[in-house]
Order: C-alpha cells, then sequence, then structure tokens
C-alpha cells in the first residue's frame, strides 16, 4: 500500500476528534479477543482477553486461553489455519514499572519505566490506540492513511506505519478500527516485520468507571508466588529512541 507524507483534512478532523474523545475517558475497562495468526506455522491462537485503564499511565491486559476454538480450521486471506489455544499471560504498567506475567510458569519480567517517562499519558507509551491519543504525536510517529474499510458513518479505519526504529523493529503496520461515534476503538491488526504474523483484536466491551477500583487496583497484583526473572533498570540519561522499554508482545501494547 502506498503511503502518504501528509494527511488530508478528513484524517487530521478524524485524529483530533479522536484524541478529544480519547481524553475524556480517565478509567475504563472491558474485553476483547486477541487472534494471532502465523502463516508459517498456519496456526491461529485464540485468547480471550480483559483489559483496564486509568489515565495517565496506567494499563493492564490479561489473556485467558481460549480452549474451545482448539482443533477447528479458519480461513484467512485464502489461508487455512488451525486453532489453538493461546497461553495465559498478563501485562501491567503501574507507571513506574511494566510487568509482564506468565501465569502458568508462575514468572514474571519486570522492567522499569525511566524517570523521564514516569506520569506521562500512557499514548506515549504501551496504548497508543486505544487512550490518551494524541494527534500531533500519532502524525510524529506514523505515516497515517485512511484504510479501504473506511466509511465515518459505519467505520472509522486508520492505518498507521511506525517511524521509529524501535516500532519498525516490532510491528511494519497497525490498522484501527473505530466506533464513528464513541471514538472507542472495535478492532486492532497488527502485521510483524516479516509479514508472516498478524495479531488481530477484537473488542467486545468498553466501560466507564466512575468510582475507585474494587476491591483493589488492578496494577498492584500479589507477586508472592511469581518468580523474578529478569529485572531491566531504568536508564535516566538514556535518549528516548534508546531508553523505550514497551514490548509489543504482538499486541496493540507499545
Amino acid at each position: 500500500m502506498e503511503t502518504k507524507a501528509t494527511i488530508s483534512p478528513e484524517l487530521l478532523t478524524l485524529l483530533e476528534t479522536w484524541e478529544k474523545q480519547s481524553g475524556a475517558v480517565t478509567r475504563s475497562r472491558g474485553e476483547f479477543s486477541r487472534i494471532e495468526y502465523d502463516k508459517i506455522m498456519l496456526t491461529a491462537k485464540y485468547a480471550h482477553g480483559k483489559y483496564w485503564y486509568e489515565g495517565p499511565d496506567k494499563g493492564r491486559m490479561d489473556f485467558s486461553p481460549n480452549e474451545d476454538v482448539t482443533g477447528k480450521q479458519v480461513k484467512k486471506r485464502e489461508l487455512t489455519f488451525t486453532c489453538t489455544a493461546d497461553q495465559a499471560k498478563t501485562w501491567i504498567c503501574n507507571g513506574t514499572d511494566i510487568l509482564d506475567i506468565d501465569i502458568a510458569k508462575k514468572e514474571y519480567h519486570r522492567i522499569e519505566i525511566p524517570p523521564q517517562f514516569q506520569g506521562k499519558n500512557i499514548a506515549d507509551g504501551p496504548l497508543p490506540f486505544l487512550f490518551g491519543m494524541n494527534a500531533q504525536k500519532m502524525q510524529q510517529r506514523y505515516i497515517l492513511d485512511l484504510g479501504s474499510l473506511h466509511d465515518p458513518k459505519r467505520i472509522i479505519h486508520i492505518i498507521a506505519y511506525p517511524k521509529l526504529p524501535s516500532e519498525q523493529r516490532e510491528y511494519r503496520v497497525a490498522e484501527v478500527l473505530l466506533d464513528p461515534t464513541t471514538y472507542l476503538p472495535q478492532a486492532v491488526q497488527l502485521m510483524d516485520t516479516t509479514g508472516n504474523k498478524e495479531t488481530v483484536y477484537v473488542f467486545s466491551k468498553h466501560d466507564k468507571v466512575s468510582g475507585p477500583w474494587l476491591p483493589t487496583a488492578p496494577w498492584n497484583p500479589p507477586m508472592l508466588f511469581f518468580k523474578e526473572i529478569t529485572h531491566q533498570k531504568a536508564e535516566p540519561t538514556a535518549e528516548r529512541e534508546a531508553a523505550r522499554p514497551f514490548n509489543t508482545q504482538g499486541i496493540i501494547l507499545r
């Protein structure tokens, strides 16, 4: 697909509206499905998911295996994939650390967020396509265009090609489908750098949260019986490009 160096007035208006709508969400939780298509192995890994978000810098995603699909066949772009259940994992950004947790192995990796990035909008890091989206920063980080499914009355389809080398190493292109009324994501798809793996998120539920998190905030789960495998320390003097500590895991988290 041919990309554009500048964006159309229509897309600019959409980005500005998306920023306004997204900025109004301070707390939210929801549900989604994730499918990871591997064109080499011809497998499709399925997971149920739940997310939690609190502005400006906290987010969590839980992934549970979808055993119902195991052994079934699914077609995508003329390829037939064998479905399998994905692994149980949790990803958390609590504002100062990022935790990548393997539930089955009871292990986790910790990455400290450099001080200069702490307390900033989470769209600067893990969740650019969910909440806290900034129109100007989106134009700085991505080559943007409208996709083939775009219909302002039914669906907003935005295609984003990363400009930053750190993101280019993780995925080639992201496609986002937004509800034209709420500007909340309906689906997000990432294509990896080889073109052989596609990860698709389909959101089924978004709920705004007005009161406190009950029974406790989701960012600080008890880790008593989990073993820390790696602990990457923050480098306060590192440049932005070198210090970005976020790991997409083939998903929308950045």
